[in-house]
């Protein structure tokens, strides 16, 4: 006997939302308030199979993006001669890039894109580029972490952890996953469960992520045929003892259930639905503390989190790539193959030119530190684009999957706010991104939203961005400022 794929979910469902555990700890949850609940959770689980649910998943990459040119002028003024000079992220309006900057409210299909940015040119057409926002003050420096996900006032949740409390319908093992890696500052972690420096504990080992997501099969040993259910069942064995006739009755009739389950988990393999294979990673507890396998440690955590939501265990993430000011030395293989240059380094002190030992060499060594992270997260939108959709199978997972890429800092080397990175990839079909009709994608300066203005112009709060993402997850945030328009189809 197989178990179904909307059975095992239920029983996911029941871990993510405390039954299994509330049941282990001796608390009785069999009232009819309870088993209803749980029956929805399975009907809801099992509808989640018909019909496409927008995901989103939240990647902040450490230390700037590179916004500005290398003698720190903004790219609306006039381009540097020497290409090598220009910017690396915000994509051009033709060669030289004048017109892009200098008209707020630009909207351009098939931009062209800067060095940095050109690393994702094979996920181009799902792409809409964003300029124009910034943090709630000028120069946050390295404590942009504090921020980068919530309103200007840090009064609330970060967005990520809003939109998985507040998702209509959602049975799931984790709201809201919080993943990445960090190798210095961990305590500079961008999510947070309320206002204030309530920051979320973020998992970094992939493995352990894995068991969080994935208990039905994490749990089962591989010697000796415990299983996951076990302590539970032990608890509630022992509160037969005290119960009336009438309680003992029902609760042998849940036991039954329970032992059905497990019965059917162990007589045979799980049915997977479409894309949905919750297989370990490769992943070696040593590489955690190995600069040189850091990447190795992200793509299994990218991987894990990709099954996560081809499987339906989640529809909301945050990926943290790096801590601000991380000064602990990562090995530049951009590419994780050896194809580009290869050095081991401070990405920090890279990141503000600090490291080489003249301008070229300086150059070359930040604009590859930044290709690093950049490709740390091109591999997440790989194993998206490879998965197929829970819902819509013949959909790509990236179809239905919102990737929103930021920072801390706009650039590492003056520690600015201004002019944050910003581009979202996917999400074209449940969350109607406008990535235009030209198939080259789509850039777009919203400086003419604007709500703050200083001698940079005209921006946009990244608060406001949080407030449309979540409204196109269905979701108020609660957040002070007004969407922005122009970014989802039938949004603004």
């Amino acid at each position: 006997m197989s178990i179904s794929v909307s059975r095992r979910r239920l029983l996911l469902g029941l871990a993510a939302a405390g039954g299994l555990g509330a049941l282990g700890a001796g608390a009785y949850y069999l009232n009819r308030t309870s088993l209803a609940r749980w029956a929805v959770d399975g009907r809801e689980l099992k509808g989640a199979l018909q019909g496409g649910k927008p995901k989103v998943v939240f990647v902040i990459l450490a230390d700037g993006l590179g916004t500005l040119n290398l003698n720190n002028t903004t790219p609306d003024q006039e381009a540097p001669s020497n290409p090598n000079d220009r910017q690396i992220w915000h994509p051009w309006d033709g060669e030289v890039g004048n017109n892009s900057y200098r008209s707020l409210g630009l909207d351009v299909e098939g931009p062209l894109l800067a060095m940095l940015s050109s690393e994702l040119e094979p996920y181009r057409s799902r792409s809409l580029y964003i300029r124009g926002t910034s943090l709630g003050t000028n120069y946050e420096a390295h404590s942009g972490w504090t921020s980068c996900l919530r309103d200007n006032n840090k009064a609330h949740a970060s967005i990520d952890h809003i939109i998985g409390q507040k998702l209509s319908n959602y049975a799931a093992t984790q709201k809201a996953v919080f993943c990445g890696h960090i190798t210095h500052n961990p305590n500079f972690r961008v999510s947070y469960s309320g206002g204030g420096t309530a920051i979320r504990d973020m998992q970094s080992n992939p493995h352990r992520l894995f068991a969080s997501l994935f208990p039905d099969q994490a749990g089962r040993s591989r010697s000796g045929g415990k299983h996951v259910f076990d302590p539970a069942l032990a608890d509630l064995r022992e509160l037969k003892e005290g119960m009336s006739p009438r309680e003992r009755q029902k609760l042998e009739s849940h036991l039954d259930a329970i032992e059905q389950v497990q019965n059917d988990l162990d007589g045979g393999p799980v049915e997977p639905g479409p894309g949905c294979d919750p297989t370990l990673p490769e992943f070696e507890q040593s590489w955690l503390e190995d600069h040189k396998r850091r990447a190795d440690v992200l793509a299994a955590t990218s991987s894990v989190l990709a099954t996560a939501l081809a499987c339906g265990a989640t529809r909301v993430a945050t990926f943290q790539v790096g801590a601000s000011s991380e000064n602990q030395a990562i090995y530049f293989d951009p590419y994780g193959d050896g194809s580009g240059p290869t050095f081991t380094d401070n990405a920090h002190e890279a990141a503000h030119h600090n490291r080489g030992s003249g301008p070229d060499e300086k150059r070359i060594m930040w604009q590859q530190s930044r290709v690093w992270y950049v490709n740390r997260l091109k591999t997440l939108l790989d194993d998206l684009a490879r998965h197929p959709d829970p819902d819509v199978p013949e959909d790509s997972l990236l179809d239905h999957t919102l990737v929103v890429v930021t920072s801390e800092l706009s650039d590492g080397r003056p520690e600015t706010s201004l002019d944050m990175p910003l581009v979202m990839i996917g999400g074209t079909r449940s969350h109607g991104l406008n990535v235009g009709n030209s198939n080259n994608g789509r850039f777009i300066h919203i400086g003419d939203q604007g709500d703050r203005s200083d001698w940079l112009g005209e921006h946009v709060s990244l608060e406001r961005i949080w407030t449309t993402v979540a409204q196109s997850m269905g979701v108020a945030s609660g957040y002070s400022l007004p969407p922005v328009s122009g970014i989802f189809r039938g949004i603004g």
